[in-house]
């Protein structure tokens, strides 16, 4: 009798602390806590639209549990360091466009470099085929997840004076991110190349620090570069995309119910804002004429056969083995 009690006991006292952990775990999973995402673009425009839809779904589907604190325009840091935070896991999530695989992957950035996307309808399939692949690849070699992108839309010129030429681009100071394949591209333009962070750019142009520039319409509309310059040049020498990121380090760490929720929230507002907003060019350019701006169309043969032996010079010291041509055959 008294050996069925201690038995009996003990099962009490096993099932009280199985009940225990699985609350416990419960507990774990369903703790309130808060997400930065640390952006390198303006508070406004549809890259940012994605951020606030992101921060809608995440906020609505865990009913307040996770609250999400956007960091616009560099806040947090430049494009280097809201990578080097998502590497080390001390920011959670980010939005920028190719500087952690040019910090970390070189070998990958041949999509984002002069003359190797065509158009609007190149750029998504490389999206959908080739440029999922890549961003596995990246996050191997850097530790950040890419969950979503949006189109930025083509980066073209702005400036002071007319540029229907490479040539005209000589002895111009011209701003350009730290990407070697694009200094030494407007180096074989012409132009003399200056580094300066992006989030410097406005004040960078308004004092004459610099005397051009290239971003896409999006940017140079919402950061208001217009004030500054008179003249935008229809290069369309690169395609640029936002890369919403999560810091894998830091991804590890929640349960596996809250990753789903973040890769879903994350997937669907940027495909809810690439439908409401399929070209943003076709919108940010007549935007920018309506602001007085001068659109100024150009030959892009001649920038692209200045700029086709560089890139002949990274294929074989820099990216992945006929990576580019894969690109540009699609």
């Amino acid at each position: 009798m008294k050996k069925t009690l201690i038995i009996a006991l003990i099962a009490i006292i096993a099932c009280a602390g199985l009940f225990a952990n699985g609350s416990t775990e419960q507990a774990s999973q369903q703790k309130s806590y808060s997400v930065n995402v640390a952006s390198g673009f303006a508070p406004e425009g549809h890259v940012h639209d994605v951020i606030l839809k992101f921060k809608d779904k995440v906020e609505s589907a865990t009913d307040g549990r996770v609250k999400v604190v956007i960091h616009p325009s560099g806040a947090l840091g430049d494009e280097r360091e809201i990578v080097e935070g998502l590497k080390a896991g001390t920011i959670e999530m980010g939005a920028q466009g190719i500087m952690d695989l040019t910090i970390y992957a070189p070998d990958l950035t041949v999509f984002e470099e002069p003359f190797v996307i065509r158009d609007l309808d190149h750029l998504n399939k490389f999206w959908n085929t080739i440029g999922e692949d890549i961003n596995k690849q990246a996050e191997e070699k850097t530790g950040i997840i890419t969950a979503a992108y949006a189109i930025r839309g083509a980066r073209l010129i702005t400036a002071n004076k007319e540029i229907k030429h490479p040539e005209d681009l000589k002895g111009l100071k011209f701003r350009l991110p730290s990407m070697p394949v694009r200094v030494k591209v407007f180096e074989a333009f012409g132009a003399t190349p200056t580094i300066i962070a992006f989030p410097e750019v406005y004040m960078a142009l308004k004092t004459g620090t610099i005397d051009a520039q290239e971003n896409p319409a999006e940017t140079i509309y919402s950061y208001k570069y217009y004030e500054a310059q008179k003249y935008l040049i229809m290069t369309e020498h690169v395609w640029s995309t936002a890369r919403y990121q999560i810091s894998k380090a830091w991804f590890e760490t929640i349960s596996k119910e809250d990753q789903d929720m973040f890769l879903n929230a994350w997937k669907e507002a940027a495909e809810e804002v690439r439908k409401e907003v399929p070209d943003p060019d076709a919108y940010y350019v007549e935007q920018l004429k309506n602001l007085g701006m001068t659109v100024v169309e150009v030959d892009k043969n001649e920038f692209n056969q200045l700029a086709e032996p560089v890139m002949q010079e990274f294929d074989k010291t820099t990216w992945q083995n006929g990576l580019r041509q894969k690109i540009m055959a699609l």
